[in-house]
């Protein structure tokens, strides 16, 4: 996992506001044996002082406060780290950069991502991540517990509302869907595309991408700004025109075809 986004452990929270800055945490009487020992509250450039450099990607995203509680669960130290972000759409983006390589995932009607050390968790306007610094068993189990409880207690906001392209075949979310907002979401979440955005200002992308007969299919939903921004995302993936869109040269190795479905949407297949 990239460095900053992994809690800071040692870090001092010099600043502890009231509870009533953010009413949908965990308190000492929500579960038996649960305390917390620390707490503190970020927003706006204060967040520059927990990430450090990686807060500009949490702006990129809408970002609007953060709650850090350091609790000890079932004599387990455990780091619980509550982001919260204008829209649901944004949570689920940092939520999908952040997450690979996870060893359960979607568990329990929720989406999330499950590896030794920490549970991530996207739901409504918040993207949650619960780390334990052993990776035991007993660790991974008060941390499950811990998560569903989160679940439970995190108001009820607007789902997320995925592109009709997608379908509903898209039951599991966590590690095939991505949603990229920004220079610095796509360097985190897509990189190879990277040099395929030089010169577009604004963009929203929704990356899909799966298996189908032991070969990679991959789709993408992407909304730009402007007809320039467009064009420059043509040009630069040297797409030509065909029929009602566009598509790859011969003998490129991957075969993209990218047909316009909006004024400044299109829907890209590569195979």
């Amino acid at each position: 996992m990239r460095n900053y986004l992994i809690p800071v452990f040692l870090i001092l929270f010099s600043i502890s506001q009231p509870r009533t800055a953010f009413s949908q945490l965990l308190t000492n009487d929500q579960l038996p044996g649960l305390k917390i020992e620390k707490e503190g509250h970020y927003d706006g450039t204060s967040l520059y002082g927990y990430i450090d450099g990686g807060s500009t990607l949490y702006f990129e995203y809408g970002f609007e406060r953060l709650v850090v509680q350091e609790v000890t669960f079932q004599n387990e130290k455990l780091t619980i780290e509550y982001y919260r972000m204008k829209s649901s759409v944004g949570a689920f983006g940092i939520y999908s950069i952040n997450t690979f390589q996870c060893q359960a995932a979607d568990q329990f009607g929720m989406t999330d991502c499950e590896n030794q050390y920490q549970i991530q968790l996207f739901t409504g306007h918040h993207y949650l991540s619960v780390v334990n610094a052993t990776g035991t068993p007993a660790a991974q189990n008060a941390s499950a517990l811990l998560t569903r409880k989160l679940k439970e207690i995190l108001p009820a906001e607007e789902g997320l509302i995925l592109p009709a392209q997608f379908g509903p075949s898209t039951n599991q979310l966590t590690g095939k869907l991505k949603f990229i907002r920004g220079e610095l979401g796509l360097q985190n979440g897509l990189p190879d595309w990277s040099g395929y955005f030089e010169g577009v200002k604004n963009f929203n992308l929704w990356f899909w991408q799966t298996q189908t007969d032991g070969k990679d299919f991959r789709q993408a939903h992407i909304t730009f700004d402007s007809p320039g921004d467009l064009d420059n995302f043509l040009h630069n993936t040297s797409l030509i025109a065909s029929g009602d869109g566009w598509t790859s040269k011969e003998g490129q190795a991957d075969k993209w075809v990218v047909k316009k479905i909006g004024e400044n949407t299109i829907l890209v297949v590569v195979r």
